[in-house]
């Protein structure tokens, strides 16, 4: 058994066909015949229905394809890996919160040290960072609490208050605290699945229990952020997100009798390849995001930990 005949077999699972395997990989269709074959003779069991009217897998062959992806996914983190340890480029993830916050000085930052090098930022969701740190993209990566990552020990967080916004035209007078029944009641825009402030959102309003008004969808952060200046309807957000408009009366706060537990960010990633340089960065965004919550105070807390 090699590698060779992991990586046929496990494209062959997902594409069933012996062709598309050979023109996914560069072979031909003998040749990916011949590694599956050899692969069948190390185990000594057959991997394929060669019985069967389609593409199926014997018992063995669906617990050697779980294998077979797990091997993949392996020697794909590992290439990442050695090549990251080559690349002179650092990258550094972050959710849509602290790219559109602190994350934005610490560009600034790492622009004026001589001495950093080239810094490449990845803006994307908790899900697709979680990817991008086990194939070996990321350097550095900075996520909500909700990715379920430890940590970095040494580091810090830095906690967003989230709050209900809309345009006054669509809030209304308001001349008290909100329960989360009334706050059903709006036309609400809520998150994906995937967003860590879909839970508790969708906790507190019970959208499976009635459904008195629109609900609409956004599919990040920023997007329905500009789903409520464009008045679409009420939505939890990080209030610092939309300070701005918060300040100048282009939105308002709706104040609620349930708090919203704030989101959390916090670095869980770092290359420990590179060392110095990891630990220059970190000390920069320490400073970037100390300095962001210093200067917005009613929004943001920064923590130590």
């Amino acid at each position: 058994m090699n590698f060779k005949q992991i990586e046929a077999f496990y494209w062959l699972t997902r594409l069933q066909s012996f062709q598309k395997v050979a023109d996914r990989i560069g072979l031909t269709q003998p040749a990916v015949s011949a590694r599956i074959s050899g692969l069948e003779d190390a185990f000594g069991v057959p991997l394929i229905n060669r019985d069967s009217p389609t593409f199926a897998l014997t018992e063995q062959g669906h617990e050697v394809a779980e294998y077979a992806e797990t091997f993949l996914s392996l020697s794909e983190a590992l290439t990442g890996r050695l090549r990251a340890g080559r690349k002179k480029r650092y990258t550094i993830g972050m959710v849509g919160m602290v790219t559109n916050t602190w994350g934005a000085t610490l560009r600034r930052k790492v622009s004026a040290d001589p001495d950093i090098g080239l810094v490449d930022f990845h803006s994307a969701s908790n899900v697709d960072l979680k990817e991008l740190m086990r194939n070996g993209t990321l350097d550095m990566a900075f996520v909500t609490g909700e990715a379920g990552l430890p940590q970095i020990a040494n580091s810090f967080s830095v906690q967003f208050r989230v709050g209900w916004v809309a345009r006054p035209d669509v809030a209304g007078q308001i001349s008290r605290a909100l329960t989360p029944d009334e706050i059903r009641g709006y036309p609400l825009i809520l998150y994906p699945h995937t967003s860590p402030l879909f839970r508790p959102v969708a906790d507190m309003v019970e959208e499976l229990r009635r459904r008195p008004n629109a609900r609409h969808t956004g599919n990040s952060l920023g997007n329905i952020c500009d789903m409520v200046r464009a008045g679409y309807g009420v939505s939890a957000i990080p209030l610092a997100a939309v300070e701005m408009e918060l300040t100048t009366g282009l939105l308002t706060e709706i104040p609620a009798t349930v708090q919203l537990a704030p989101l959390v960010t916090r670095c869980v990633h770092m290359n420990r390849a590179r060392k110095q340089q990891s630990e220059s960065l970190l000390e920069l965004a320490r400073q970037a995001a100390r300095e962001w919550a210093a200067a917005h105070p009613r929004y943001v807390t920064f923590m130590e930990t």
